[in-house]
This record gives C-alpha cells, structure tokens and sequence, in this order.
C-alpha cells in the first residue's frame, strides 16, 4: 500500500510540473506579465527574413564590410517617429540578432525600466553576466532568447544577461518609448 502511495505521489508531483510547464509555454505566447526580469511574449508580429548568415546580411545591406572592421555593428532603434542609432558588440550573439533584421516586434513594458521581447529561438551565447548596474541604453539578451531594451539606469541582481550593446544616446529614449507595451523597429544602419 506504501508503493502505491508513493507512486501515486509521484505521479501527481510529474502531473504538476508538466501543468506548470504547459501553463509557462502558454504565458510565453500570450501577453501576461510577471515579476521577474522578462517572462511573457507579447503578439509576435516579427518580419522574419530569409536565413543569411550576419556578416553577408551586414556586407549586403552597408555595401562594405565596414561595419564589422571596425569591431561593432551600427543599427538603427525605430520608435514611431524616433530613431536611434546603437552600437552593438561584433559577438556571436549580437550577430545572430542582427541575421533576424531588419524585425519590428511588440515590445513589453517591465516595471518601469525596460522594453523586452521573447524572440523564437535562443541567441548563442559564450557566457552570461550579472552587471551591478544597468545602464539606460544597454541592449542584452537575458535567459537565451529574450531581447531587453533598457531606457533607466538602475541597480541589478539578476544573472543571465549577455551584453549586445548600447543606445549612443539615451537621452530621449524613456519618452519615445512611453509606459506601456510599444512597438519597436530593428535594423541595421545604413
């Protein structure tokens, strides 16, 4: 009777996380928000492009190769009416997000401090970081295929980021992006 219970008991505790599991996959697709860095994906309205690999997507687009001789990757953040420009690190991840460009996404609004976006698929990464302090401006990736835009400096305690880059100038970003989910355009610049 005891193996049976347990059996039992364990078959209920695998139900459970396989209900947790489903009911994570579906926050994912749906437009919940949540407490810890970045969880839910808002409407994936993503132009995908054809696959091309980074350094021939950048030398077609610029003419020139450029843009990683000179060890970074220029793009443009289009919001409404405001465009940015960026400078992303010339790393694998960064690359890997540039082979998705140009992209328009859904980004979603994080406690007043960040834009994010769950991409569909992991970015590559060597290694994760747990910066101190976040910039406004920075770019990262966070938990493999979330793509995070800050616009406040703020102290961090959380693990799992990869440096993509940084906003040039920050300065008007936290009023073009506004408080509430927006709608940002990503690509390379010309």
């Amino acid at each position: 009777m005891r193996k049976i219970l347990s059996l039992l008991f364990c078959l209920w505790i695998i139900l459970a996380l396989a209900a947790c599991s489903g009911a994570r996959n579906e926050l994912n697709s749906g437009s919940a928000q949540s407490d810890i860095p970045t969880s839910s994906g808002g409407p994936n309205n993503v132009t995908e492009q054809p696959s091309v690999s980074p350094t021939e997507k950048a030398t077609a687009e610029t003419g020139d190769n450029k843009t990683e001789e000179n060890g970074v990757i220029s793009i443009n953040i289009t919001v409404g009416s405001s465009t940015f420009t960026a400078t992303l690190n010339n790393n694998e991840t960064a690359k890997a997000l540039v082979a998705q460009f140009p992209m328009t996404l859904q980004m979603n609004e994080h406690n007043g401090l960040e834009k994010y976006y769950d991409l569909s698929e992991d970015l590559p990464a060597a290694s994760t970081e747990r910066p101190a302090t976040i910039h406004a401006g920075d770019i990262m990736g966070w938990s493999g295929n979330t793509l995070v835009l800050f616009y406040e400096t703020h102290s961090n305690s959380y693990g799992g980021y990869v440096p993509l880059g940084r906003v040039d100038n920050p300065s008007n970003l936290a009023s073009a992006l506004g408080s509430g989910n927006v709608q940002v355009t990503w690509s390379l610049a010309e």
